[in-house]
């Protein structure tokens, strides 16, 4: 189970960024096979309802991006809901994102940062970036730094966001002392080690 969801991360690009958040780019989808994209909409709908993982996450993009269909944000989180219960992190991006933005659920920041989480978890650097753009709009800048740290790691899903956090990293150094420093890396090789995904290993909840 674990090889098939990390297969599809790989396949399976962002489908949406947080506007002021992250100007997140997506990766180049691989062919899925079969080829959910291309589908057509009734065996795509009878493959999500039968709990095909991928097929969820192509009919809820669908529906969020009103391709074949109108454009219906419940739906799509509720599909998206369906595979990100399955474990899949693309999903789990998606349905923390749309917890942030207030699409298709009702904004909840909290549950953003859980689902982000679960996605950062399976090392998807898109979500503890989106993590740490969170702190550092909340002024938590020590936060902040061990999102960004974890996102600046090697091993990461996209090297582009790896490239970004080691940005915000240099940017962020200059407003935190050593001490401060050394106890977000600190946070971050603790939240590695857990296998508490809904922890976020912040210094409010050490």
């Amino acid at each position: 189970m674990k090889h098939t969801l990390t297969a599809l991360a790989l396949s399976l690009g962002l489908t949406a960024s947080i506007p002021a958040w992250a100007d997140l780019t997506s990766l180049t989808p691989e062919a899925p096979k079969p080829s959910f994209a291309s589908m057509s909409l009734t065996d795509l709908q009878a493959a999500a309802q039968g709990g095909d993982v991928r097929a969820q996450f192509f009919l809820a993009t669908r529906y969020k991006l009103g391709q074949g269909v109108p454009q219906d944000m419940q739906q799509a989180f509720a599909w998206y809901k369906k595979a990100a219960d399955q474990g899949a992190a693309p999903a789990q991006l998606n349905i923390g994102q749309m917890y942030a933005q207030g699409k298709g659920v009702a904004q909840n920041i909290d549950q953003a940062k859980v689902w982000f989480g679960k996605a950062a978890k399976q090392g998807d650097n898109r979500a503890s970036y989106n993590l740490a753009l969170i702190e550092e709009r909340d002024q938590n800048l020590a936060d902040a730094y061990q999102w960004y740290d974890l996102s600046a790691r090697d091993g990461m899903l996209d090297a582009r966001i790896k490239d970004k956090a080691q940005g915000k990293i240099r940017t962020l150094a200059a407003n935190l002392s050593p001490q401060d420093i050394q106890d977000a890396k600190n946070r971050a090789d603790r939240w590695i080690q857990t296998d508490d995904a809904n922890s976020t290993g912040n210094s409010s909840n050490k």
